[in-house]
């Protein structure tokens, strides 16, 4: 997975806290950031220091600095969305019902034709890592912690063996926001058992090369996890009777 800004850096405090400030909303778009001095005493760190990390957030896409308006915050159709640090702050544990969706939407979107691509192009090697994976999501599915784990392998496997580079960069990129949206549909033994044939019918299906069946497999994992998301969510907000 794609490496997080280095927290070693006395500057790293500043980019993120002040990054996951911005992108989790607390600062909105717009917004001026505080002043340089209440930023050093709230950082205890230089102005150098400081002013390299609104350099880094800047480069992030986050925030601009002008001599008559200083520094505030980009609208977020400026921002990187694909940094890494900046999905991190996204996909937060409190990240967004709206963030979350926009996730399972983006699985529906990919994940499909990344299964159809894999039993085209997959190499016999390529096959037995989806098929190892396949026998651990088998061996964990009585753990849930485990069972994401072997999850977010068995679907990188997929796209590895798609012999695509950009899609497994993709794929790796927000490889930390599907860490995060895995544990609301596997928090149950028993829906993990449930979706186990679908991704069983995936792994077959690339074994044997049958690119239509392996995509329609896929869609329904991605599909079933974002209908499961949204009837979650309209739970939620519906509220005690």
């Amino acid at each position: 997975m794609t490496a997080a800004y280095p927290g070693q850096a006395r500057h790293a405090q500043v980019v993120h806290a002040l990054g996951a400030a911005i992108v989790r909303g607390e600062l909105g778009p717009g917004s001026p950031v505080p002043t340089e001095d209440a930023l050093v005493s709230r950082f205890e760190v230089g102005r150098s220091a400081l002013r390299e990390g609104v350099k880094v957030l800047a480069g992030k896409g986050l925030l601009e600095s002008r001599t008559s308006a200083g520094t505030r915050v980009r609208p977020r159709e400026s921002w990187n969305l694909l940094d890494p640090d900046i999905l991190r702050w996204r996909y937060s544990e409190d990240a967004s019902p709206a963030d979350i969706r926009a996730l399972a939407d983006l699985r529906v979107a990919l994940e499909p034709g990344a299964a159809r691509l894999a039993a085209e192009s997959a190499s016999a090697a390529q096959r037995g890592v989806i098929a190892a994976s396949m026998s651990a999501l088998w061996a964990t599915v009585e753990a849930p912690d485990e069972f994401v784990a072997a999850d977010l392998a068995f679907h990188r496997a997929v796209f590895a063996a798609c012999h695509n580079d950009l899609l497994l960069y993709i794929h790796d990129v927000v490889s930390v926001a599907l860490g995060a949206i895995r544990p609301l549909h596997t928090h149950s033994v028993a829906h993990n058992r449930e979706t186990l044939p679908a991704h069983q019918q995936v792994a077959e299906a690339i074994q044997r090369g049958h690119h239509r069946k392996a995509e329609a497999a896929m869609r329904e994992i991605v599909e079933g996890a974002r209908a499961d998301l949204i009837r979650e969510q309209n739970a939620e907000g519906a509220g005690p009777p």
